[in-house]
């Protein structure tokens, strides 16, 4: 790869950063959206310091033209090594393959518990408020509360849910689920509410459900799935941003 290669492949990389940031929401995909402006700043440097290189490049004079310059000794400066392709792997992925948000395999395969075990104390919702009609709640907040409340202030209420479809590994009804990211998808835990008294839609496909929380026995830190009991679904379309 010659410094002419190498100029390209930043502004490659560059514009792929800024293609899914400016020119859409796609990056929301993969990191928080508090990340936009430094995606950002650093796909413009790319693409500026690309094209410097290139400029450069194609303003300096052939190695062969310098004076006292041998040919024989094989020596070339603007070279790098050639693993340095694999830089543009990224941009491939970006423009042809664009991995979509993380959805129901992963949301299957997580540990519910980790969402709880994540939550600091002033995490914990406030009470759930008085109100005529249901209560709107992040999947977040439902199984946060379901598992910290001791005086178990949801028991009772309407409550108003929104998430996606995945399909329960053991068999029994099945997950209306949300993911929740710290910083990017690789750091992503699950938030989720088994349902059973509804039959299963499609995976993925995303859902407003308005229902009461199962009340379990015993002590609630114990319970592996909180159950939710539908009384209606709503389908939705799929949100730009899919995380909490």
């Amino acid at each position: 790869m010659n410094r002419l290669a190498q100029g390209m492949v930043m502004v490659l990389l560059g514009a792929a950063a800024l293609s899914v940031t400016v020119a859409s929401q796609d990056y929301l995909n993969y990191v928080r959206g508090e990340f936009r402006p430094f995606l950002i700043a650093a796909g413009a440097v790319l693409v500026l310091l690309g094209l410097v290189a290139v400029v450069a490049e194609l303003r300096s004079p052939e190695d062969e033209a310098e004076p006292g310059h041998d040919p024989a000794h094989g020596h070339n400066h603007g070279r790098a090594p050639v693993v340095a392709w694999l830089l543009l792997l990224p941009v491939v992925v970006i423009f042809v393959v664009a991995p979509p948000a993380l959805g129901a395999y992963t949301a299957a395969a997580a540990d519910p518990a980790a969402a709880v075990e994540r939550a600091l104390p002033d995490d914990v919702p406030a009470d759930t408020p008085d109100a005529d009609g249901p209560v709107e709640m992040s999947l977040r907040e439902f199984v946060v509360r379901a598992w910290t409340d001791e005086e178990r202030s949801m028991a009772g209420r309407e409550i108003r849910l929104t998430g996606f479809a995945v399909p329960n590994p053991d068999g029994e009804g099945w997950y209306l689920a949300r993911l929740q990211i710290a910083c990017c998808a690789a750091d992503a835990i699950v938030n989720r509410v088994l349902i059973v008294n509804q039959e299963e839609p499609p995976a993925d496909s995303w859902w407003t459900v308005t229902g009461r929380w199962v009340e379990p026995e015993g002590d609630i830190r114990r319970v592996r799935d909180h159950r939710f009991e539908v009384t209606e679904m709503v389908p939705v379309d799929h949100p730009p941003d899919p995380y909490e």
